[in-house]
Protein backbone atom coordinates (compact mmCIF):
# COMPACT_ATOMS: atom_id res chain seq x y z
CA UNK A 1 0.00 0.00 0.00
CA UNK A 2 2.92 2.33 0.74
CA UNK A 3 4.18 1.83 -2.82
CA UNK A 4 0.76 2.80 -4.17
CA UNK A 5 0.78 6.00 -2.09
CA UNK A 6 4.30 6.87 -3.29
CA UNK A 7 3.23 6.21 -6.87
CA UNK A 8 0.17 8.46 -6.48
CA UNK A 9 2.20 11.31 -4.98
CA UNK A 10 4.89 11.11 -7.68
CA UNK A 11 2.29 10.92 -10.43
CA UNK A 12 0.48 14.02 -9.12
CA UNK A 13 3.74 15.98 -8.75
CA UNK A 14 4.96 15.06 -12.24
CA UNK A 15 1.54 15.84 -13.71
CA UNK A 16 1.44 19.26 -12.06
CA UNK A 17 4.99 20.00 -13.23
CA UNK A 18 4.27 19.07 -16.84
CA UNK A 19 0.93 20.91 -16.76
CA UNK A 20 2.69 24.03 -15.49
CA UNK A 21 5.28 23.73 -18.27
CA UNK A 22 2.47 23.37 -20.81
CA UNK A 23 0.75 26.51 -19.53
CA UNK A 24 4.04 28.38 -19.82
CA UNK A 25 4.87 27.39 -23.41
CA UNK A 26 1.32 27.00 -24.75
CA UNK A 27 0.99 30.61 -25.93
CA UNK A 28 4.38 30.56 -27.63
CA UNK A 29 3.55 27.32 -29.44
CA UNK A 30 0.22 28.64 -30.69
CA UNK A 31 1.85 31.84 -31.92
CA UNK A 32 4.55 29.82 -33.64
CA UNK A 33 2.05 27.56 -35.38
CA UNK A 34 -0.07 30.53 -36.37
CA UNK A 35 2.99 32.10 -37.92
CA UNK A 36 3.87 28.90 -39.78
CA UNK A 37 0.40 28.71 -41.32
CA UNK A 38 0.06 32.29 -42.51
CA UNK A 39 -0.03 31.16 -46.15
CA UNK A 40 -2.76 28.57 -45.58
CA UNK A 41 -6.28 29.69 -46.25
CA UNK A 42 -8.41 29.39 -43.06
CA UNK A 43 -10.84 26.47 -42.96
CA UNK A 44 -9.81 25.45 -46.44
CA UNK A 45 -9.54 21.85 -47.58
CA UNK A 46 -6.87 22.74 -50.12
CA UNK A 47 -3.69 20.70 -49.84
CA UNK A 48 -0.51 22.82 -49.65
CA UNK A 49 1.87 21.81 -52.39
CA UNK A 50 4.85 21.55 -49.99
CA UNK A 51 3.27 18.79 -47.87
CA UNK A 52 5.09 15.46 -47.80
CA UNK A 53 3.11 12.20 -47.66
CA UNK A 54 3.23 11.97 -43.86
CA UNK A 55 2.01 15.54 -43.22
CA UNK A 56 -0.58 15.20 -45.98
CA UNK A 57 -1.89 11.99 -44.41
CA UNK A 58 -2.15 13.59 -40.96
CA UNK A 59 -3.80 16.68 -42.43
CA UNK A 60 -6.46 14.61 -44.19
CA UNK A 61 -6.99 12.46 -41.09
CA UNK A 62 -7.46 15.51 -38.86
CA UNK A 63 -9.77 17.13 -41.40
CA UNK A 64 -12.10 14.14 -41.70
CA UNK A 65 -12.20 13.31 -37.98
CA UNK A 66 -11.99 16.76 -36.34
CA UNK A 67 -12.58 19.26 -39.14
CA UNK A 68 -9.07 20.73 -38.62
CA UNK A 69 -6.48 20.87 -41.37
CA UNK A 70 -4.29 23.94 -40.85
CA UNK A 71 -0.56 23.72 -40.20
CA UNK A 72 -0.89 24.56 -36.51
CA UNK A 73 -3.35 21.69 -36.01
CA UNK A 74 -1.02 19.16 -37.67
CA UNK A 75 2.06 20.25 -35.72
CA UNK A 76 0.13 20.54 -32.47
CA UNK A 77 -1.01 16.94 -32.94
CA UNK A 78 2.61 15.84 -33.44
CA UNK A 79 3.68 17.82 -30.37
CA UNK A 80 0.98 16.22 -28.19
CA UNK A 81 2.08 12.75 -29.29
CA UNK A 82 5.73 13.50 -28.46
CA UNK A 83 4.68 15.10 -25.19
CA UNK A 84 2.79 11.96 -24.11
CA UNK A 85 5.77 9.79 -25.06
CA UNK A 86 8.30 11.84 -23.08
CA UNK A 87 5.95 12.20 -20.11
CA UNK A 88 5.31 8.44 -19.95
CA UNK A 89 9.05 7.73 -20.21
CA UNK A 90 9.66 10.14 -17.33
CA UNK A 91 7.04 8.43 -15.17
CA UNK A 92 8.21 4.89 -15.95
CA UNK A 93 11.92 5.64 -15.43
CA UNK A 94 11.29 7.42 -12.13
CA UNK A 95 9.11 4.59 -10.78
CA UNK A 96 10.57 1.43 -12.30
CA UNK A 97 13.95 2.37 -13.77
CA UNK A 98 15.11 1.75 -17.33
CA UNK A 99 13.25 -1.11 -18.99
CA UNK A 100 12.64 -2.22 -22.58
CA UNK A 101 9.14 -3.30 -21.59
CA UNK A 102 8.11 0.17 -20.41
CA UNK A 103 9.83 1.70 -23.44
CA UNK A 104 7.49 -0.36 -25.63
CA UNK A 105 4.52 0.78 -23.55
CA UNK A 106 5.67 4.41 -23.98
CA UNK A 107 5.80 3.82 -27.74
CA UNK A 108 2.23 2.49 -27.57
CA UNK A 109 1.22 5.68 -25.72
CA UNK A 110 3.06 7.73 -28.36
CA UNK A 111 0.94 6.30 -31.18
CA UNK A 112 -2.17 6.44 -28.98
CA UNK A 113 -3.52 9.77 -30.37
CA UNK A 114 -3.04 8.50 -33.92
CA UNK A 115 -4.83 5.25 -33.08
CA UNK A 116 -7.69 7.22 -31.53
CA UNK A 117 -8.10 9.24 -34.73
CA UNK A 118 -7.94 6.08 -36.83
CA UNK A 119 -10.63 4.45 -34.70
CA UNK A 120 -12.74 7.61 -34.92
CA UNK A 121 -12.22 7.65 -38.70
CA UNK A 122 -13.31 4.02 -38.90
CA UNK A 123 -16.45 4.82 -36.89
CA UNK A 124 -17.25 7.80 -39.12
CA UNK A 125 -16.71 5.72 -42.27
CA UNK A 126 -18.92 2.88 -41.04
CA UNK A 127 -21.75 5.20 -39.97
CA UNK A 128 -21.54 7.33 -43.12
CA UNK A 129 -21.50 4.24 -45.36
CA UNK A 130 -25.05 3.47 -44.14
CA UNK A 131 -26.16 6.89 -45.38
CA UNK A 132 -25.28 5.93 -48.95
CA UNK A 133 -28.74 5.02 -50.24
CA UNK A 134 -30.47 8.16 -48.94
CA UNK A 135 -27.54 10.41 -49.81
CA UNK A 136 -26.99 9.23 -53.40
CA UNK A 137 -30.73 9.15 -54.03
CA UNK A 138 -31.06 12.79 -53.00
CA UNK A 139 -27.93 13.86 -54.90
CA UNK A 140 -29.13 12.10 -58.05
CA UNK A 141 -32.51 13.79 -57.88
CA UNK A 142 -30.96 17.22 -57.38
CA UNK A 143 -28.48 16.58 -60.18
CA UNK A 144 -31.30 15.89 -62.64
CA UNK A 145 -33.50 18.74 -61.37
CA UNK A 146 -30.65 21.26 -61.74
CA UNK A 147 -29.99 20.42 -65.40
CA UNK A 148 -26.96 18.18 -64.74
CA UNK A 149 -25.12 20.94 -62.84
CA UNK A 150 -23.15 19.04 -60.18
CA UNK A 151 -22.02 22.13 -58.23
CA UNK A 152 -25.59 23.34 -57.90
CA UNK A 153 -26.80 19.81 -57.09
CA UNK A 154 -24.32 19.54 -54.22
CA UNK A 155 -25.44 22.87 -52.77
CA UNK A 156 -29.12 21.93 -52.98
CA UNK A 157 -28.52 18.45 -51.50
CA UNK A 158 -26.89 19.97 -48.41
CA UNK A 159 -30.15 21.72 -47.49
CA UNK A 160 -32.52 18.86 -48.37
CA UNK A 161 -30.54 15.92 -46.94
CA UNK A 162 -32.03 14.53 -43.71
CA UNK A 163 -30.74 11.97 -41.17
CA UNK A 164 -27.33 11.87 -42.89
CA UNK A 165 -25.05 14.04 -40.69
CA UNK A 166 -21.73 12.68 -41.97
CA UNK A 167 -22.65 12.94 -45.65
CA UNK A 168 -24.07 16.42 -45.09
CA UNK A 169 -20.85 17.60 -43.44
CA UNK A 170 -18.71 16.02 -46.17
CA UNK A 171 -20.82 17.67 -48.89
CA UNK A 172 -20.58 21.04 -47.13
CA UNK A 173 -16.78 20.84 -47.02
CA UNK A 174 -16.68 19.71 -50.64
CA UNK A 175 -18.94 22.58 -51.65
CA UNK A 176 -16.60 25.12 -50.07
CA UNK A 177 -13.59 23.62 -51.81
CA UNK A 178 -14.97 23.29 -55.34
CA UNK A 179 -16.03 26.93 -55.45
CA UNK A 180 -12.47 28.27 -55.28
CA UNK A 181 -10.15 25.47 -56.41
CA UNK A 182 -7.25 26.69 -58.56
CA UNK A 183 -6.18 23.51 -60.27
CA UNK A 184 -7.20 19.93 -60.90
CA UNK A 185 -4.89 18.87 -58.03
CA UNK A 186 -6.81 21.08 -55.61
CA UNK A 187 -10.12 19.60 -56.74
CA UNK A 188 -8.70 16.08 -56.51
CA UNK A 189 -7.57 16.68 -52.92
CA UNK A 190 -10.99 18.08 -52.00
CA UNK A 191 -12.68 14.98 -53.41
CA UNK A 192 -10.15 12.77 -51.56
CA UNK A 193 -11.38 14.32 -48.31
CA UNK A 194 -14.97 13.71 -49.36
CA UNK A 195 -14.28 10.06 -50.25
CA UNK A 196 -12.27 9.50 -47.03
CA UNK A 197 -15.37 10.33 -44.97
CA UNK A 198 -16.87 7.03 -46.17
CA UNK A 199 -13.86 5.09 -47.45
CA UNK A 200 -15.97 2.73 -49.57
CA UNK A 201 -15.74 1.58 -53.17
CA UNK A 202 -19.03 3.27 -54.00
CA UNK A 203 -17.72 6.54 -52.53
CA UNK A 204 -14.58 6.30 -54.69
CA UNK A 205 -16.74 5.70 -57.76
CA UNK A 206 -18.97 8.61 -56.78
CA UNK A 207 -15.92 10.85 -56.31
CA UNK A 208 -14.60 9.98 -59.76
CA UNK A 209 -17.98 10.80 -61.29
CA UNK A 210 -18.27 14.10 -59.41
CA UNK A 211 -14.82 15.13 -60.61
CA UNK A 212 -15.64 14.15 -64.19
CA UNK A 213 -18.90 16.11 -64.06
CA UNK A 214 -17.29 19.25 -62.61
CA UNK A 215 -14.23 19.32 -64.88
CA UNK A 216 -15.68 18.11 -68.18
CA UNK A 217 -19.43 18.59 -67.69
CA UNK A 218 -20.08 14.89 -68.46
CA UNK A 219 -23.59 13.56 -67.87
CA UNK A 220 -23.21 11.01 -65.02
CA UNK A 221 -26.91 10.28 -64.46
CA UNK A 222 -26.65 6.65 -65.55
CA UNK A 223 -23.62 6.08 -63.34
CA UNK A 224 -25.38 7.55 -60.29
CA UNK A 225 -28.44 5.40 -60.95
CA UNK A 226 -26.22 2.31 -61.25
CA UNK A 227 -24.46 2.97 -57.93
CA UNK A 228 -27.79 3.56 -56.20
CA UNK A 229 -29.28 0.37 -57.64
CA UNK A 230 -26.35 -1.77 -56.45
CA UNK A 231 -26.49 -0.29 -52.94
CA UNK A 232 -30.18 -1.13 -52.64
CA UNK A 233 -29.50 -4.73 -53.64
CA UNK A 234 -26.90 -5.35 -50.92
CA UNK A 235 -28.80 -3.50 -48.17
CA UNK A 236 -30.74 -6.58 -46.98
CA UNK A 237 -27.64 -8.79 -46.68
CA UNK A 238 -25.65 -6.17 -44.79
CA UNK A 239 -28.47 -5.53 -42.32
CA UNK A 240 -28.46 -9.23 -41.36
CA UNK A 241 -24.69 -9.23 -40.72
CA UNK A 242 -25.01 -6.01 -38.76
CA UNK A 243 -27.56 -7.49 -36.32
CA UNK A 244 -25.39 -10.57 -35.73
CA UNK A 245 -22.27 -8.48 -35.06
CA UNK A 246 -24.13 -6.19 -32.65
CA UNK A 247 -25.26 -9.17 -30.57
CA UNK A 248 -21.70 -10.55 -30.37
CA UNK A 249 -20.28 -7.13 -29.46
CA UNK A 250 -22.80 -6.62 -26.65
CA UNK A 251 -21.87 -9.99 -25.19
CA UNK A 252 -18.07 -9.61 -25.36
CA UNK A 253 -17.90 -6.05 -24.00
CA UNK A 254 -19.26 -7.33 -20.66
CA UNK A 255 -17.09 -10.44 -20.63
CA UNK A 256 -13.69 -8.69 -20.78
CA UNK A 257 -14.14 -6.54 -17.62
CA UNK A 258 -15.79 -9.50 -15.90
CA UNK A 259 -12.71 -11.68 -16.40
CA UNK A 260 -10.55 -9.30 -14.34
CA UNK A 261 -13.13 -9.21 -11.54
CA UNK A 262 -13.33 -13.00 -11.56
CA UNK A 263 -9.54 -13.22 -11.28
CA UNK A 264 -9.73 -11.33 -7.97
CA UNK A 265 -12.55 -13.57 -6.70
CA UNK A 266 -10.63 -16.69 -7.76
CA UNK A 267 -7.49 -15.48 -5.96
CA UNK A 268 -9.56 -14.83 -2.85
CA UNK A 269 -11.47 -18.11 -2.81
CA UNK A 270 -8.85 -20.52 -4.16
CA UNK A 271 -5.59 -19.05 -2.82
CA UNK A 272 -6.80 -17.09 0.19
CA UNK A 273 -5.64 -13.71 -1.11
CA UNK A 274 -7.19 -10.81 0.77
CA UNK A 275 -8.24 -7.62 -1.04
CA UNK A 276 -5.15 -5.81 0.30
CA UNK A 277 -2.75 -8.63 -0.58
CA UNK A 278 -4.13 -8.95 -4.11
CA UNK A 279 -3.63 -5.26 -4.88
CA UNK A 280 -0.23 -5.19 -3.18
CA UNK A 281 0.91 -7.95 -5.55
CA UNK A 282 -0.82 -6.34 -8.53
CA UNK A 283 0.42 -2.77 -8.10
CA UNK A 284 3.19 -3.08 -5.52
CA UNK A 285 5.56 -5.36 -7.44
CA UNK A 286 7.24 -4.81 -10.84
CA UNK A 287 5.90 -8.12 -12.15
CA UNK A 288 2.36 -7.28 -11.04
CA UNK A 289 2.49 -3.85 -12.65
CA UNK A 290 3.79 -5.33 -15.89
CA UNK A 291 1.03 -7.92 -15.89
CA UNK A 292 -1.61 -5.22 -15.28
CA UNK A 293 -0.19 -3.04 -18.08
CA UNK A 294 -0.24 -6.00 -20.50
CA UNK A 295 -3.85 -6.75 -19.53
CA UNK A 296 -4.85 -3.11 -20.12
CA UNK A 297 -3.05 -2.93 -23.49
CA UNK A 298 -4.72 -6.10 -24.78
CA UNK A 299 -8.06 -4.95 -23.39
CA UNK A 300 -7.76 -1.65 -25.29
CA UNK A 301 -6.76 -3.51 -28.47
CA UNK A 302 -9.72 -5.87 -28.06
CA UNK A 303 -12.20 -3.02 -27.63
CA UNK A 304 -10.73 -1.22 -30.65
CA UNK A 305 -11.11 -4.37 -32.75
CA UNK A 306 -14.69 -4.89 -31.54
CA UNK A 307 -15.56 -1.25 -32.22
CA UNK A 308 -14.28 -1.50 -35.77
CA UNK A 309 -15.93 -4.88 -36.41
CA UNK A 310 -19.20 -4.14 -34.60
CA UNK A 311 -20.99 -3.84 -37.92
CA UNK A 312 -19.87 -4.32 -41.53
CA UNK A 313 -19.20 -1.33 -43.73
CA UNK A 314 -21.99 -0.71 -46.22
CA UNK A 315 -20.06 -1.48 -49.36
CA UNK A 316 -19.88 -3.73 -52.40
Amino acid sequence: MKILIDFGIKFILYSLSVFGLWLFINKFLINFFKGSSRYVKPESNTKPLEDNKFISHLRLLLFVTLGKNKDKHVYLFIFISLFLFLFSILIFVSLFGTSKFFLLIAMFIFIGPYLILRVRLSGIQIDSSYEGVAFISELTNMYKINNLNMVSAIDKTIFTLKDCPHSKKALFNLSLSIKDYRSEKDLNYAIEGFVATTGTEWAKLLGINIMESIINGTDISLSLDSVLSELKEIKILIEKDRRANNEAFNMVKFVIPGVYILSFLAANKLFGFSFKKFFDYQFGTPLGVRLFVVIMVFTIISFIAMFILRKPKFDY
